[in-house]
């Protein structure tokens, strides 16, 4: 089950960062690209840029491709090597991990994300938002391609042990077959802070002098942190995995909206292949 979520999340990943190529259509198109009015009578505080997104798209879907490359390398432990682990080996922040596993945490994580992830359509309510609604669409399709992208790396590098595999108490078929090896660190986090992130930031830049701006900010970051905990409480990851998903995806959250930002310019990004690797370099002026 866990195997084919992480499968889905990388196809719609890949999906997400096609998407994210072809131009919107329609009045959003040109409300996206054209840097004037509004027909509310504000600036658009976000421009699309043939330039811009031409890079960011292709750095997306190189790291998807490259996602994809390296979620294909076995992770399996045999039963000698889990019967050998012991919880004392573990740093004392996550210890404690090792001692949860619980099935209806890690279907509550799962039901929470997506609640996380939809809820930037919210959004479309605001008539700002709306009247540029193809390039709020893209940038969340880029953030997401990179939050989905990103973790597979990690998990590829570190092979950290999950902490269910620890725990006597998880069955040994999951202990055995639930990628044991990928815990370092949390999609599910990285995904989930992404769109938490998103959502505040683009509402700050339609809606810059709104009172609900930090209840906005206070909403999405506890949801997304409550999927961050249900992993830890499913066995799934230690605190640090959700914590380091939860800046890399933050990061993306704020990092592609504020690229596109109108009369911006103070951030630039592009594909980095060093040493048939692939990755995004992030460039930020002062």
């Amino acid at each position: 089950m866990e195997d084919l979520l992480r499968k889905r999340t990388i196809r719609l990943a890949v999906l997400g960062a096609m998407l994210a190529l072809c131009p919107p259509s329609g009045a959003s198109a040109r409300a996206a690209a054209t840097p004037g009015r509004e027909a509310n009578g504000g600036d658009p505080p976000y421009r699309l840029s043939g330039r811009l997104d031409g890079w960011i798209s292709a750095a997306a879907v190189l790291a998807v491709a490259g996602a994809a490359a390296v979620e294909g390398r076995s992770r399996d432990m045999t039963l000698g090597e889990i019967e050998a682990l012991s919880r004392s080996d573990i740093n004392g922040f996550d210890r404690g991990a090792a001692y949860s596993y619980s099935e209806n945490a890690r279907a509550a994580s799962n039901v929470l994300l997506a609640a996380v992830v939809a809820a930037p359509l919210a959004l479309a309510v605001d008539d700002r938002a709306r009247g540029g609604w193809g390039m709020v669409s893209a940038m969340y399709l880029e953030t997401i391609a990179f939050a989905a992208a990103i973790p597979s790396y990690a998990k590829a590098s570190f092979d950290r042990i999950r902490p269910q595999v620890y725990n006597p108490d998880a069955p040994m078929d999951v202990r055995l077959s639930d990628e044991p090896r990928c815990s370092f660190f949390s999609r599910h986090a990285s995904v989930a802070f992404a769109s938490a992130v998103f959502l505040s930031t683009v509402h700050d830049a339609y809606r810059p002098h709104s009172g609900a701006r930090p209840y906005v900010w206070a909403a999405s970051l506890l949801a997304a942190a409550s999927v961050g905990a249900a992993r830890c409480g499913a066995g799934k990851h230690f605190p640090t995995d959700v914590v380091a998903g939860a800046v890399v995806g933050g990061a993306a959250g704020w990092l592609v909206p504020r690229a596109h930002r109108a009369g911006g310019g103070d951030i630039a990004l592009a594909p980095l292949a060093p040493g048939g690797g692939i990755g995004v370099t992030v460039e930020l002026r002062f």
